[in-house]
């Protein structure tokens, strides 16, 4: 046992440097990064992965923060995947796609090669998965004190709205300075709105461009992100807790 919290504890402090350091280094030389919620995503997991979850006075800090970094790391990932999908096949490939997309935010001059542009994408969206899963392995002992007598609905209600009050913030402030999403992440013009109901003989008046991509993007990243939650976190502090009551019998 004493062998696992201090594996849970090694993991989680190069955890932590493996965000901090990044997200602070791109702070000072390139912060048009943090007008996409991918940048604020990752702030957040440099954030959580600084509590000590082994420490018993941060059982409120790490409820919160540890809903939001998990389910934040699974939204991010799907809602990357999808508009990669969409912005690939409308650009011809995903390095054009993701050159593009650089090119207008402002953050890529001149194109990037794939190696490059894939070491990156994959440390930003999918290094926070695995992270947040093996946190949630290695340190199943602490978040079971942390979240001890909650339902697994809750936790799940705390985490994903606790993420999403983030990301509404960002939505609110560094989005709308870039336009629509359609426009800053580079996405086919045949997906507004408007294109997309005139397909099905519908009119919308005043009805938001990006609305309809939007909404199906929230969507799919909430569903991945309540199955990634229940299958992932939920079964590992229930079975936890079970344990633990057997050994005090």
């Amino acid at each position: 046992m004493a062998a696992v919290l201090y594996l849970g504890w090694v993991f989680e402090r190069l955890a932590w440097l493996s965000f901090a350091v990044p997200v602070f280094y791109m702070s000072l030389t390139n912060p048009g990064y943090f007008h996409h919620l991918t940048y604020w995503t990752l702030t957040l997991h440099a954030v959580y992965f600084a509590v000590d979850k082994t420490s018993p006075y941060g059982n409120a800090v790490k409820k919160l923060l540890h809903g939001a970094s998990f389910c934040g790391a699974f939204s991010v990932f799907i809602g990357y995947t999808f508009i990669s999908i969409c912005g690939g096949a409308h650009h011809g490939s995903w390095l054009k796609w993701e050159n593009a997309v650089g090119a207008h935010a402002g953050t890529v001059v001149g194109n990037r090669s794939l190696l490059a542009c894939a070491a990156q994408k994959m440390y930003e969206h999918l290094w926070p998965v695995i992270a947040v899963v093996m946190d949630a392995r290695l340190g199943r002992e602490a978040l079971t004190r942390a979240y001890a007598g909650m339902r697994p609905s809750l936790m799940l209600m705390m985490g994903m709205g606790s993420f999403f009050l983030l990301g509404s913030i960002w939505e609110a402030t560094s989005a709308a300075k870039k336009g629509n999403v359609l426009t800053v992440y580079q996405q086919p013009p045949y997906l507004t709105s408007s294109k997309l109901l005139d397909m099905v003989g519908v009119s919308a008046p005043g009805l938001a461009e990006d609305f309809i991509f939007v909404t199906t993007q929230k969507l799919l990243l909430i569903a991945g992100s309540i199955v990634a939650y229940m299958r992932i976190v939920a079964p590992l502090v229930g079975a936890t807790a079970a344990s633990g009551n057997r050994k005090t019998k």
